[in-house]
């Protein structure tokens, strides 16, 4: 985009914004505007140098984005609402920073305000920086891999500055080049000056980011962008600074020794100044799943009571050690993998470290804005055959590794990829490169010829590995480019270039387009990449990126040339965490994780790609891509419940988590999952009862009219004993013949308490769904039970309540418990009088081995094994059940309970889970 275009739409965007606020605007309003500053900065609304329409698509990718709401679950104990009125009014830096995310980075306005709404979440969350007294607060925010997270985290610096905290620390990742990019960021976002120390004859910190819109608004830095700039005794006590009035920010790696020399100033320095009582600390913990977690083996006894005296792994104790310090602490974890966290154990603590880091105070999920490409749009989800595909990006190719055969899985350090006996990269290789090409290229057609474009070459974690790599991938790409400049020996190479163009990124493209991410992505003609092939081939640079590389990739290098850089990332680790690679096209991804947050977290192909989603290609092997397809399931399951548990009020100590378990991979490394249990959790066959419900008013009467709601799609039933209108019958209603897909919407819409381990709505109706592809569970009986409690009404449907006592063990915790809802012969009541009979006879076979006398009915397992003989039937039993009897004196409609009756079925799948240690204790209940 040349400076002109740059100016247009800049003023466009300002236009835009004055007239409509953060409310809807329409392509229309959005092309008046481009032609109204193109004719204010060229004399003419209608240059034949300048495509307006291609302006006006790139403002509205920028401006019309859709985010949802986050949510979050929250425990109060010991807490003081305290963010509103005058905390929220004077706002300068977090100001500042909105503004500079709105006018310099052109971030549409729908994104920043969902920062500070999340950001507003968290603070109300954490303590008044003011409030005298001992307080600790413990949360954790899940994002999105390459999401966004530390946008929302600087936002969440700002206002926490604006506040009064006046010590704030950021965990950046494990290693100096994450560290520097983290300062890098924040140097930017919040203190608005470099803090590369000024050489001798300098004239101090330049002003950059934020400090360029207002630098009167200043905080200090004990962590600085060199390369040493890392925390030192040394380094606080020539810059001078203690914690005083203003704000004071450091970046710190996740290394023992530099939070050790950190802990040793806070007691040496601060502890004496009185200041660890006197300033309150907030602690942010990014990537808050990788070092932080604790992987020793502390003890507990039959009563759970932790080990006093257990000494915590070096990174985990000095993170706690360090919150330990201060009379008053904040602690906000950060991960797209919160798996490991969520599977802390909850009661553990330990003498002279405090409490682990369970988030006990708080967890917030955040929302993915509609312009996000994350796991769910490359890869799927395990759902519907028909929605399998529905938003999916056509963008995976598949390479046959073992056929290959240039890499090997296992292979040592000392391993040198060959193809066919030689040092050389495969075709598979090759064809990624000229992808990689092709995509730089139409980019630059596509008015974007100072954009970055990365390409990401994972195939090892050795070092050695990549030097070897990265020897073959340069000599293919060096022979490449000469042929494209010099034109010797070309044709071949331009001819398959134009094959793959029209072969895979013509159709591609066309998929795209049709979809809402890409909507306004730009038809490309080979003709007009072709002449830039060449140009943007001799740009690339390869580049090897792990442990050894001292500083980032200098993307800021070139954009101060007003350069783009071309680059290809050869790596390992270093790859999988935090590290950004700018205008990220083509993945090449053979390195196989057997652990759910290390194989998401080197996805770094997730995350923005305005105006060149279709360009994007991804080389995996078809293990992998089922292996991420199960992780994007379980991540997906994992946020649904997140959500329902803040839909219904329940506190993170109350959130029993379950994650769900593969026969491969590891939800996380073994270590750091010591505490948590795994469990098969099994449907066919079986009878789900429900017998744990909620006091609270407002989650049964949610049940309430979505069971009223699905009833009245059902039309007449064919048990209504001569009653006209069935809504006021008080007896038992039966349907027949409902669809399993409607049976499943109904369940995964009702609240269950998390004590209710195996009546999960979102489980149960995930096994629906399930078994509906195998042609089973699509005949569904549905039957409204009655009894002879008082009457309750709901949207005009009458039921007559049925009374079940309430167990005091429920009271203990807040819920309303009963011993069964079912009654012995409801279970049956869709069999005909051939199949009571047969499913009596067997019961009675049993019962005469067991030398038992005969039953005059017959048991649950044998109505559902003789169910299972058309495993395409299915039974849900609604019970209205007495308020009045369950001591709910506020309630005016029925507490509705279900009992699922399953079929035997030969298809139908266990599915494993983790619990971690809350989900575990829920157990009892049961």
């Amino acid at each position: 985009m040349s400076q002109i275009e740059n100016s247009i739409t800049s003023m466009a965007v300002v236009f835009i914004r004055q007239r409509h606020g953060g409310s809807a605007v329409t392509r229309e309003e959005i092309t008046r505007a481009v032609r109204e500053c193109a004719s204010l900065m060229t004399g003419t609304s209608d240059s034949p140098d300048i495509d307006l329409e291609a302006l006006a698509a790139e403002i509205e990718t920028r401006l019309v984005v859709k985010v949802g709401k986050p949510t979050t679950l929250v425990d109060q104990r010991d807490h003081v609402p305290w963010y509103f009125g005058d905390c929220k009014s004077d706002r300068r830096f977090f100001r500042r920073y909105s503004e500079f995310l709105l006018q310099d980075q052109g971030w549409p306005a729908a994104t920043v305000e969902t920062i500070d709404e999340a950001t507003d979440l968290i603070m109300e969350q954490l303590e008044d920086p003011q409030r005298s007294g001992v307080w600790d607060r413990r949360g954790l925010v899940v994002g999105h891999v390459q999401s966004g997270k530390t946008a929302n985290y600087a936002g969440l610096i700002n206002k926490a500055a604006d506040a009064g905290y006046k010590l704030i620390i950021v965990l950046a990742g494990m290693h100096n080049v994450l560290r520097q990019q983290t300062q890098r960021r924040l140097d930017r976002d919040v203190l608005g000056y470099d803090t590369t120390p000024p050489k001798k004859n300098g004239h101090g910190y330049v002003r950059i980011g934020v400090g360029e819109l207002d630098g009167s608004v200043h905080a200090e830095h004990l962590t600085t962008q060199a390369v040493n700039g890392d925390f030192s005794r040394r380094l606080a006590e020539n810059l001078g600074i203690g914690v005083q009035q203003r704000p004071v920010l450091l970046v710190v790696k996740k290394n023992a020794k530099i939070l050790e020399n950190l802990n040793n100033w806070v007691s040496e320095v601060l502890t004496p100044k009185g200041d660890t009582e006197a300033r309150p600390l907030l602690l942010v913990d990014d990537e808050a799943d990788q070092a932080s977690v604790d992987t020793g083996e502390q003890v507990f006894d039959e009563d759970e009571i932790p080990d006093p005296d257990y000494e915590p792994k070096r990174i985990n104790g000095q993170i706690r050690r360090l919150l330990n310090a201060f009379t008053r602490s904040a602690y906000v974890a950060y991960t797209a993998t919160p798996f490991a966290n969520v599977l802390i154990h909850d009661q553990a603590t330990a003498d002279g470290f405090g409490d682990d880091l369970f988030p006990r105070s708080f967890i917030v999920n955040l929302p993915a804005p509609s312009n996000y490409v994350g796991p769910r749009t490359v890869f799927g989800i395990d759902q519907e055959e028909d929605e399998a595909s529905e938003g999916v990006l056509d963008v995976i190719r598949t390479v046959k590794q073992e056929r290959e055969g240039w890499i090997r899985q296992g292979h040592k350090k000392t391993f040198t990829p060959r193809f066919k006996n030689e040092e050389e990269i495969p075709p598979s290789l090759q064809k990624a490169v000229l992808s990689f090409v092709l995509a730089c290229a139409a980019r630059a057609a596509r008015g974007k010829p100072q954009a970055h474009n990365s390409m990401l070459v994972h195939v090892s974690r050795f070092k050695d590995v990549h030097q070897r790599v990265f020897g073959q991938l340069d000599a293919w790409l060096s022979d490449l480019k000469r042929a494209l400049r010099y034109r010797t020996g070309a044709e071949k190479m331009v001819e398959r270039m134009r094959q793959l163009w029209e072969a895979d990124f013509e159709p591609t493209s066309a998929k795209v387009r049709n979809l809402d991410l890409g909507k306004d992505i730009p038809f490309t003609l080979w003709s007009s990449i072709e002449p830039l092939l060449a140009d943007v081939a001799d740009r690339i640079r390869c580049q090897v990126v792990n442990s050894d590389l001292k500083e980032g990739l200098p993307y800021e290098d070139y954009e101060k040339q007003g350069l783009g850089l071309n680059v290809i990332a050869v790596g390992g680790d270093k790859l999988s965490r935090g590290l950004t690679l700018e205008g990220l096209t083509v993945s090449y991804f053979l390195r196989p994780s057997k652990m759910y947050d290390s194989l998401m977290q080197m996805g770094r192909w997730f995350g923005y790609r305005p105006g060149y989603a279709d360009l994007c290609r991804l080389y995996l092997t078809s293990d992998l891509q089922l292996w991420f397809r199960h992780v994007a399931t379980a991540a997906e399951e994992l946020r649904d419940r997140l959500d329902h548990m803040a839909s219904i009020g329940s506190t993170p100590e109350q959130y029993g988590l379950r994650i769900q378990s593969h026969e491969i991979l590891m939800v996380t490394a073994q270590n750091k999952m010591r505490h948590s249990r795994e469990f098969q959790i099994s449907f066919q066959g079986e009878a789900k009862i429900q017998t744990v419900f909620f006091r609270d008013r407002k989650p049964n009467e949610h049940n309430a009219a979505k069971v009223v709601e699905f009833l009245e799609t059902l039309g007449r039933p064919v048990e209504r004993n001569g009653q006209t209108d069935w809504r006021r019958h008080e007896g038992r209603r039966l349907w027949k013949g409902v669809p399993g897909l409607d049976v499943a919407d109904l369940l995964g819409s009702l609240n269950f308490p998390e004590e209710a381990r195996d009546v999960n709505g979102l489980r149960l109706s995930s096994y629906v769904r399930e078994q509906l592809k195998a042609g089973e569970l699509t005949e569904w009986t549905i039957a409204v039970q009655s009894g002879r409690g008082e009457s309750r009404e709901c949207s005009g449907w009458l039921f007559a309540t049925i009374e079940r006592k309430p167990l005091s063990r429920g009271k203990d915790v807040g819920r309303y418990v009963v011993k069964t809802i079912l009654s012995p012969r409801d279970e049956a009541v869709d069999l005909s009088h051939e199949e009571y009979a047969a499913a009596l006879a067997e019961t009675n076979r049993t019962r005469e081995k067991q030398e038992k006398p005969a039953a005059d009915k017959p048991d649950g397992v044998d109505i559902r094994k003789v169910r299972g003989q058309d495993p395409r039937r299915a039974l849900l039993l609604l019970y209205p059940l007495s308020p009045s009897k369950a001591e709910l004196s506020d309630l005016d409609v029925p507490v509705f309970g279900i009992v699922v009756s399953f079929p035997d079925s030969e298809s139908g799948r266990a599915v494993r889970y983790r619990f971690n240690t809350v989900e575990q204790r829920f157990e009892i209940l049961e």
